[in-house]
């Protein structure tokens, strides 16, 4: 990622971050976590002047909080070049999260069997305000380390979770989704039009699936199904991404669209039993 597209993504979500600000919110374990945020949007690592600098926080409380965070194990330091990264401590939040729920329990085995069965990897995505986040994902051996990944986040206007999960949630949710606008276009085929948005979401709704092309990443095709809670609104959703030219829209509705809204339904059951 580009220094300019690294800063644009930190102040994206910087702006997600402080959105919400109840009156009790500690400041300090804020502004901690807001430093924590920034090796979201970079691999390179990051000096004590960037972390200020990105954060906006005064260069003493910078320097203590990343000093503290170092010091407990969440940051590393390369004291070669003296820039900071993640330490392996980010892990047991990770993991504390992923062991207390209940959706990926539920979920995994029928991820597995299906991705086993296709031979294709199969992701599980919730929606987060207007992004998709996604919680776990059955990678494959044709899928690139970046997307093989949990934690990724992907527009939801444009992807096929997001549309899905909007085409089975209230009304709100999909407006709400697009109140901040299309987000800007990454391949040639980024749908940019919201009313184009709306009657894909309404088509998922009837078909009970949706096919998306190309819209994060050229040459990817993905299908995905809702998983339904017990009031039979989206929670989430699964989906499987293939590329071309070994798959088309037309072989994927064939060969794909069965399996996929098999195994939600089948993930939903468990949910509403």
């Amino acid at each position: 990622m580009s220094r300019v597209h690294f800063e644009k993504a930190v102040g994206i979500a910087m702006t997600t971050y402080s959105a919400v600000r109840p009156q009790v919110l500690s400041s300090t374990l804020e502004k901690g976590l807001r430093i924590l945020r920034l090796f979201r949007s970079t691999q390179d690592g990051l000096s004590l002047s960037e972390i200020t600098r990105l954060t906006g926080l005064e260069k003493s409380a910078a320097q203590r909080l990343t000093y503290t965070l170092h010091g407990l194990g969440y940051l590393d330091r390369d004291e070669r070049t003296r820039r900071y990264g993640p330490g392996l401590k980010m892990l047991d939040l990770s993991y504390a999260y992923l062991i207390h729920d209940d959706l990926l329990e539920r979920a995994l085995p029928r991820m597995l069997e299906t991705s086993r069965a296709m031979n294709i990897a199969v992701n599980l995505g919730v929606l987060d305000g207007t992004e998709v986040l996604y919680k776990y994902r059955i990678p494959h051996s044709a899928v690139a380390f970046d997307n093989a990944l949990i934690g990724v986040r992907q527009p939801a206007p444009v992807t096929a979770i997001g549309q899905v999960i909007a085409a089975f949630s209230d009304a709100d949710v999909l407006d709400r989704m697009l109140s901040a606008g299309l987000p800007e276009p990454v391949t040639p085929y980024t749908l940019q039009d919201p009313e184009i948005v709306r009657r894909r979401v309404a088509q998922a709704k009837h078909d009970g699936f949706v096919i998306s092309v190309q819209q994060v990443m050229l040459q990817e095709i993905a299908v995905a199904a809702p998983i339904l809670g017990p009031d039979r609104t989206a929670v989430a959703a699964i989906s499987m991404p293939v590329y071309m030219p070994e798959w088309d829209e037309d072989r994927v509705r064939r060969d794909l669209v069965a399996p996929i809204t098999a195994a939600a339904r089948a993930i939903s059951s468990k949910a509403a039993g």
